[in-house]
């Protein structure tokens, strides 16, 4: 992905005429902590398969991407930037933690143009990393949502973590914070003001009731 990665950048970067747009198509699936997106996206690669259409998914790639071109380590990356994002720390301690410092607004546009460049080859469900942000303007994209009650999503990690029910309360009240911080990073407005296309309530849908209702509303947009 490298290769093609920075040759989409230069190109993108030398064009004034807008005579290239990528155009998906794709999806992008954000959730609150507790739905779990990875069976979503599993299940919907299956769906496209049985039509003859080849998709794949991708969530933690954009890092490996993403620090590899920034060559910062994965890890300190991941809690450095996308954990301790909400966290006042300046620049500074920043640069004393990572070994090749790379201010914030350098991490969040190189996930940015990874996020692009996958969503442009189309035929991709991106999971997280603010993609819903990052794709907006890039044609034959939806925008997908996972939502469900607190009490649920506490329930679903409890069997999925070796946690208590008020440690993985905790867990998911601390997650949804740092999810909803790093988009309103990303689209510089409050999280209330960013659209998304389709929002699902995963305790009244089930994972095939989900995928049919995205692979509909898919169709409805002329997306399929």
């Amino acid at each position: 992905m490298a290769t093609n990665l920075i040759e989409y950048l230069l190109k993108r970067n030398n064009i004034e005429d807008d005579s290239y747009i990528p155009e998906g198509p794709f999806i992008t699936i954000s959730r609150e902590t507790g739905c779990n997106a990875t069976e979503i996206a599993k299940s919907l690669v299956k769906s496209f398969r049985k039509r003859g259409q080849q998709w794949h998914f991708i969530n933690k790639e954009i890092l490996d991407e993403s620090a590899r071109m920034l060559q910062i380590d994965r890890n300190k990356l991941e809690h450095d930037f996308i954990i301790e994002s909400g966290n006042a720390m300046d620049d500074v301690i920043k640069a004393l933690i990572l070994r090749h410092f790379k201010n914030d607004k350098k991490i969040r546009d190189t996930i940015a143009n990874i996020v692009q460049y996958e969503a442009g080859k189309g035929n991709v469900i991106i999971i997280g990393r603010a993609s819903s942000v990052s794709t907006r303007n890039i044609r034959n994209g939806l925008h997908v949502r996972l939502v469900a009650p607190l009490d649920w999503r506490v329930n679903e990690i409890v069997k999925r973590k070796p946690l208590s029910y008020n440690q993985a309360l905790e867990f998911i009240i601390e997650n949804d914070l740092r999810r909803k911080k790093l988009l309103e990073d990303f689209a510089q407005k409050k999280f209330d003001a960013i659209p998304f296309d389709l929002i699902i309530n995963r305790q009244v849908f089930n994972v095939k009731q989900t995928t049919d209702l995205i692979l509909n509303t898919m169709e409805i947009k002329g997306i399929l």
